[in-house]
């Protein structure tokens, strides 16, 4: 038998190899274990394999569930946060919820004025920006509460739909009623071309096929609706046929032609921005809204995969200005004193938003330059003795994987001093860092506890990275 799979067994730490060596045992007498070819006992482990990994798995789920304590830290750990985040952006907060409050007020009161008679009168303009308009409301509901638990990366994710919505919502204010039928109609058009890729995945997604008759009944309503409107509304299903016969720039229409025409393209560089929120790109994921960086201080790394008291300005800014451009091309088609009266109001709490949003950023920004700069600043041994017990700052991986030492207990014996006196003023004693070079890869004990900070901030800091500002 190869000794080297035999070692590998018996060295390896994974607990699904003790698993399996568990099996092994079971099933082979350890005097017939040499006789037996590596063949043979990989046979054994592939068949104890599938068993092992569904005990193991079912270990592991019935751990999680029943891990009361972590989650109660969790929540914990949470309610305060959202106890400071509330401190920090409470006002702003406060303020976007009301213009999207008064927003939905201004769609509903004049859907129920005049929503019945639009129907009636195929008055398809109105029901088009009555439709976007509810959407855009619901949307910015859902960007608040993102940014209400501290997710401002999702919440600007969020806005580049409201942005979209709105570049739509003033194509059709400008273009009126044919416009409108063929975006209320346009629908029909993606259906079918949706159905087409439904029917072609099916059989890999293991879902219920889609009947023929289906498929002929969609492209049935796809060819009256170009029989109706012409053949610039098929496009395909890419999403924008409907606004085809009213475009009036080179090529076909798309969004980034429709909002140069209906001048909201000044926002272009924060839509790109929240583009990269969405995607799977280097952007999107190295750069994030909730992590602040000053660049001309040190600062410790930051894995962020939970929410952060950073960043809610931009999209809470975005958010104001977008729901209100919504809001102003509904209010538009009934133009009175009171709606006249809605927007200017608006625009006034729009500025309002927009300012406190930033005085509350920029405040954030500089309590964190003086908490960065104040921990810039700490000297690495302070930091690590003074705040992380030494135990588990120096754990048993650490010593066996960069020192000679065993254990905890064998290096303070080693050293010349108590390890809480280690300093000596601003220095460390000069025996310790010989100590510490007898017995380890490194040149000092500096260098030692830099070492066993990085690790410990890895072990216990960066997964679960959720709130880089205490302040």
């Amino acid at each position: 038998m190869d000794e080297d799979l035999i070692d590998d067994i018996n060295l390896s730490e994974d607990p699904l190899v003790d698993a399996v060596r568990d099996e092994l045992a079971e099933q082979i007498d350890e005097d017939q274990l040499n006789d037996l070819s590596e063949g043979d006992i990989q046979h054994v482990v592939q068949e104890s394999m599938e068993e092992s990994i569904r005990e193991l798995a079912l270990h592991t789920y019935e751990r999680i569930l029943s891990d009361g304590e972590g989650l109660e830290r969790y929540h914990e750990t949470i309610e305060g946060f959202q106890e400071r985040l509330e401190d920090r952006w409470g006002e702003p907060l406060e303020l976007l919820e009301r213009l999207i409050i008064w927003s939905m007020e201004c769609g509903r009161a004049i859907n129920q004025d005049l929503g019945f008679q639009a129907q009636r009168n195929e008055n398809y303009q109105f029901q088009a920006l009555v439709h976007l308009h509810s959407r855009s409301v619901q949307v910015a509901l859902e960007i608040h509460h993102l940014l209400e638990g501290g997710f401002a990366d999702g919440a600007f994710a969020r806005w580049r739909s409201l942005y979209e919505l709105s570049i739509t919502s003033s194509f059709i204010s400008n273009h009126g009623d044919e416009t409108a039928e063929r975006f209320l109609s346009y629908h029909n058009i993606w259906e079918y071309y949706f159905a087409e890729t439904y029917r072609e995945h099916q059989d890999n997604l293991n879902i219920e096929p889609l009947e023929s008759e289906v498929l002929e009944g969609l492209e049935e309503i796809k060819d009256e609706l170009v029989e109706q409107f012409g053949e610039s509304i098929d496009d395909n299903g890419y999403g924008s046929g409907w606004a085809a016969e009213a475009h009036t720039g080179n090529g076909g229409p798309s969004l980034h032609s429709m909002k140069e025409e209906v001048d909201l393209e000044h926002l272009t560089p924060y839509y790109m921005l929240a583009c990269e929120s969405v995607h799977a790109g280097s952007k999107g994921t190295l750069d994030r809204l909730g992590i602040i960086r000053h660049e001309d201080i040190e600062q410790p790394g930051v894995l962020l995969s939970g929410p952060s008291n950073a960043g809610l300005n931009l999209p809470g800014q975005l958010t104001a200005i977008s729901l209100a451009q919504v809001t102003t091309d509904l209010l538009m088609t009934h133009l009175n004193s009171p709606s006249l009266a809605d927007m200017l109001g608006m625009q006034m709490l729009v500025d309002n938003i927009e300012q406190e949003f930033a005085e509350a950023s920029k405040a954030l920004e500089q309590d964190d330059r003086e908490a960065t700069e104040e921990w810039a600043n700490q000297d690495i041994v302070d930091i690590s003795l003074n705040y992380i017990d030494p135990s588990d700052l120096f754990s048993e991986t650490f010593f066996e994987n960069h020192t000679e030492f065993d254990s905890l207990p064998e290096f303070r014996d080693a050293l010349p001093v108590d390890l809480d006196d280690v300093k000596d003023g601003d220095s460390v004693d000069p025996k310790t860092d010989e100590v510490v070079q007898a017995g380890s890869e490194f040149d000092s004990f500096q260098d030692l506890v830099d070492t066993a900070l990085e690790a410990w901030v890895h072990r216990n800091v960066v997964p679960s990275e959720f709130d880089i500002d205490d302040n």
